[in-house]
């Protein structure tokens, strides 16, 4: 049972990286899967719920590996840590493109249940950022000031947010070309950080 509830997950976020949320039919999802339309209400009670579950997938894997890269890169310095962030939204992204149209298709949707769980997440994401990222800003430069602690942690979102983005719209050579610049806007960052709490 577990596994054909994965299936269904799994086929939904094929279908809506083809297809659109709307394109992605009930029909569509259980073709991939092999089984009646009928036996997907058996895992879950409509579209929506399917819809959800599949959203909530895309954003836990994104989450966990962005948990990882912190990990593998805890005891670095901190600018490092940040430029390692962006590299490894890049790279999870590109590397599933399918998860990352879905994650589109979804987050364009006019699903009302999805903008709320969205709006969850991306406050749950932030925040878990804001408190990592505050602590590891305040480690490395431990009288950094409140609010440039805040600052310097919304423009990294604010960054992190246009390299996802980036990743749809543009080839890989202006790919490259916006990581570069993104690493760029970060070593600024934090070179005004080192210019007032260091030198």
């Amino acid at each position: 049972m577990i596994v054909i509830r994965e299936n269904l997950i799994n086929a939904a976020i094929k279908q809506y990286a083809i297809h659109g949320y709307h394109g992605a039919t009930m029909r569509k999802i259980a073709d991939e899967v092999g089984i009646k339309p009928p036996s997907i209400y058996f895992f879950f009670k409509n579209k929506e719920e399917l819809f959800v579950a599949a959203f909530k997938q895309l954003l836990d894997n994104h989450f966990e590996k962005m948990e990882l890269i912190l990990k593998d890169n805890w005891d670095r310095p901190v600018e490092q840590i940040f430029t390692a962030m962006i590299q490894g939204i890049i790279s999870h992204h590109k590397g599933d493109m399918e998860g990352t149209n879905a994650y589109i298709s979804l987050v364009t949707s006019p699903v009302v249940e999805i903008s709320k769980y969205l709006n969850n997440h991306m406050l749950r994401y932030n925040e878990w950022l804001v408190n990592i990222l505050g602590s590891l800003l305040k480690s490395e430069y431990p009288n950094i000031s409140s609010s440039d602690m805040d600052r310097i942690v919304e423009k990294f979102i604010l960054i992190g947010n246009g390299v996802f983005w980036g990743i749809k719209l543009y080839d890989d050579e202006n790919l490259e070309r916006q990581e570069v610049l993104a690493n760029q806007i970060i070593h600024v960052l934090f070179e005004e950080l080192n210019e007032k709490y260091i030198r």
